[in-house]
């Protein structure tokens, strides 16, 4: 028990965010505590100016809003763990957390001495674990090797791969690129089956400034107020767009 509650104390949970995005925070956080009510570690929020008043979520406050990564890099030097469960602030949870798979996931990483274990297959990994199916590893020059889909990272890895001015999506193209001089392996769930992970979320809520219409429906099922007058809504076209464009994507692959 006492190796277990070290390991515990060694990772934290980071919610990556900006004052820009504080409408967000309400919707995160409620859902949550309400599908993780036993996560046994410190939560951190990332932000500028603002806090986030609930005792249970520790702000960081990291000044003047320079840019993504800057912020995030003077976010991290102020947390004392080794590893972060990292997640960004419009990821919206939709089932209970299996605590004790995310307990053991943590415990996957030291084993293999990995930079990042990602905890969400999107995309999978591409070199399957023999003696685990349900793990894998994502290869040097994979796409996406490098992704803001939730995650455990080894602190000092994430830091190193973080450079000032980035915005989320420089870090994951041009991130994914510099991951590649990075010798430490980067992992994933491996299984397709969404019931078997640790668990599952609604990403992206905010696209272009927008809410999209599938997470104001979350919330409005969930019960959560969401200020509209503060972020509009996306057009009611876009998500049939969206469908259009990622079966594209899927034939494309399939005839390459």
């Amino acid at each position: 028990m006492n190796k277990i509650m070290n390991k515990i104390e060694k990772t934290c949970v980071l919610v990556v965010s900006c004052d820009r995005y504080r409408d967000m925070w309400s919707p995160f956080f409620t859902l949550f505590f309400r599908y993780w009510p036993d996560c046994p570690y410190d939560i951190y929020l990332c932000s500028n100016e603002i806090r986030y008043e609930d005792k249970r979520v520790k702000t960081i406050l990291t000044g003047e809003d320079t840019s993504w990564s800057s912020n995030l890099k003077r976010c991290l030097e102020r947390i004392p763990s080794e590893y972060v469960i990292l997640f960004q602030e419009d990821f919206l949870f939709t089932r209970t957390v299996h605590t004790e798979k995310v307990i053991k996931l943590s415990q996957v990483i030291r084993k293999h001495e990995a930079a990042c274990l990602r905890l969400m297959p999107s995309p999978a990994p591409d070199k399957i674990d023999k003696e685990d199916p349900c793990l894998g590893e994502i290869s040097k020059g994979a796409l996406y090797r490098v992704s803001l889909q939730a995650a455990i990272w080894e602190k000092a890895e994430l830091y190193d791969l973080l450079k000032d001015g980035e915005s989320p999506w420089d870090f994951e193209h041009i991130g994914s690129g510099r991951s590649d001089l990075i010798d430490k392996k980067f992992l994933s769930i491996n299984n397709r089956n969404r019931d078997t992970w640790p668990f599952d979320y609604f990403s992206t809520a905010i696209v272009q400034g927008k809410w999209v219409r599938e997470a104001v429906a979350i919330c409005k099922r969930e019960g959560i107020f969401i200020d509209t007058a503060h972020r509009q809504v996306e057009p009611i076209l876009m998500p049939m767009h969206r469908k259009c464009i990622a079966n594209l994507r899927r034939v494309k692959r399939m005839l390459a």
